[in-house]
């Protein structure tokens, strides 16, 4: 019985510990980083229809600018953020004043901005999972097809 309750122990103390880990900041992908949608990635998905229907592409992060991806740049510039190639309406065509909808993987705040360098009107989106809301998925309000940035903001 003591051999029990002391392997009871320690499993419960495993996993208090386990819950409370988090994600080292250097673990987490640079800024601007295109990420696999999905809840295992900590990304941003940005759709090409409303309702979260055609095309997307997840981004992790800060992005200044949709039009200059900083993870993909070489001496004639920065490759530009487009929706994925994968056969549904909208693929290929770039990210920037094109997206309509957003789905939050995150566990972050993530503002979509009207202009680039984080200006103007936004849409929030609160991190995945959120008990106090059920919005971290939908359509873009404030820049359904004119958003130009967007913010993740790491306080939880």
């Amino acid at each position: 019985m003591k051999v029990l309750k002391s392997l009871l122990i320690s499993v419960a103390a495993a996993c208090g510990f386990l819950i409370a880990a988090t994600v080292p900041a250097s673990a987490l992908p640079p800024d601007g980083t295109q990420v696999t949608c999905g809840r295992s990635n900590p990304g941003f998905g940005l759709y090409y229809n409303s309702y979260n229907k055609g095309s997307k592409r997840c981004i992790f992060g800060l992005v200044h600018n949709y039009d200059a991806n900083p993870t993909a740049c070489s001496s004639q510039g920065c490759a530009r953020y487009s929706f994925e190639f994968d056969g549904r309406n909208g693929q290929g065509t770039w990210v920037k004043n094109n997206a309509a909808s957003a789905y939050n993987y995150s566990i972050y705040v993530v503002r979509v901005y009207f202009n680039s360098g984080w200006g103007g009107t936004w849409d929030s989106f609160p991190g995945y999972g959120y008990q106090g809301s059920s919005k971290w998925y939908g359509n873009l309000n404030g820049t359904y097809n004119n958003n130009a940035s967007q913010q993740m903001v790491y306080e939880t």
